[in-house]
């Protein structure tokens, strides 16, 4: 059932759905550039093989092309066990936060006779910082909804932001990508500020763009301002920018399934993947002194299947940490 869920409700599903869905003749390439672009730049190295006749035979090689072994009216209805799953995801409250009242209420009948496989309580979570976001406060998901609607429409936002330190601080950015940090059990918004004499297309004249990070939490104001751009700036290039430039450099034991649970917790950094040898990847992650804490964290979180040999200063903190907690 493990690998049934790993493989069914994650990215890999979703690609490989819509390849069986998009045409019956597809050659290497495309299907090269579609695994990229929807999945992980790694993902090749195990969702290609396994797509041909080597694993689970969807196509086979003719001709320099892969043939689809399915027929045209291929259709594959959602199983008991997928709708248990969806009814089990419903239950968290951090899914509702995408959706308004009205389809909350709809998945709600659609789903209503359905047990959900299992509940939120089911989970304990040892290594959380026990003061989350409030996902049902009804502030937090206005915000939260107005925010993921500037995202979408490309449109700047008013933020009346409080600080750590109480101070009270009101600016305009642009809202660029919302992230779920898993150890803190919060939601942060990535967004660019410009200054006030930006143009309409956020152009700035005698500097560059910013990324800015805010705890949605935080946030104690935001409005829409009608103000859009035409395209959102390329905020993986931004974060490049901001990031040191020695990556962190570890080494993956493709053990329990580690590479693929690795590509998911770094989903949200920039990376580098290579394959060694048949049971090694060598991974390059590029980070800034924001993060660096919680990617330290997540990194110890995989025990022996992950080694570290670079770079020298986030070797040396990771020491420091295992030190003080032998001590303790």
């Amino acid at each position: 059932m493990a690998e049934l869920f790993s493989e069914v409700y994650n990215c890999y599903f979703q690609v490989i759905k819509s390849l069986t869905e998009k045409k019956s003749r597809i050659s290497e390439r495309e299907v090269n550039f579609h695994i990229k672009n929807t999945c992980f730049e790694e993902s090749i190295l195990y969702l290609l093989p396994k797509l041909t006749e080597q694993g689970w035979g969807f196509y086979e090689k003719q001709d320099g092309f892969l043939h689809s072994r399915l027929s045209e009216d291929f259709y594959v209805p959602l199983t008991d066990l997928q709708k248990s799953y969806i009814k089990a995801i419903l239950l968290d409250d951090k899914i509702t936060l995408f959706l308004n009242e009205e389809e909350i209420e709809a998945i709600g009948r659609a789903f209503s006779g359905i047990e959900p496989l299992y509940l939120p309580d089911d989970f304990y979570y040892y290594d959380r910082f026990s003061d989350k976001d409030d996902y049902k406060d009804p502030d937090y998901r206005k915000h939260f909804r107005t925010i993921l609607s500037a995202i979408q429409n490309h449109e700047y936002v008013d933020i009346l932001y409080e600080s750590r330190f109480h101070r009270r601080l009101h600016h305009s950015y642009l809202p660029c990508r919302l992230e779920y940090s898993i150890k803190n059990d919060r939601f942060r918004l990535l967004a660019v500020e410009f200054h006030a004499n930006s143009d309409s297309d956020g152009a700035r004249t005698g500097c560059n763009p910013r990324v800015i990070t805010l705890n949605l939490c935080r946030i104690r104001e935001v409005k829409l301002t009608s103000r859009t751009v035409k395209q959102l700036p390329d905020i993986n290039h931004l974060l490049k920018r901001s990031c040191y430039h020695e990556p962190v450099r570890i080494l993956i034991r493709n053990r329990r399934n580690a590479l693929e649970r690795a590509m998911l917790q770094f989903a949200n950094y920039e990376k580098s993947t290579r394959k060694l040898d048949e049971d090694t990847y060598e991974c390059l992650i590029y980070y800034s002194k924001e993060n660096e804490t919680e990617l330290l964290i997540e990194i110890l979180s995989f025990g022996p299947m992950i080694k570290v040999v670079g770079n020298e200063t986030f070797l040396r903190l990771i020491k420091e940490r295992l030190k003080r907690q032998a001590a303790l």
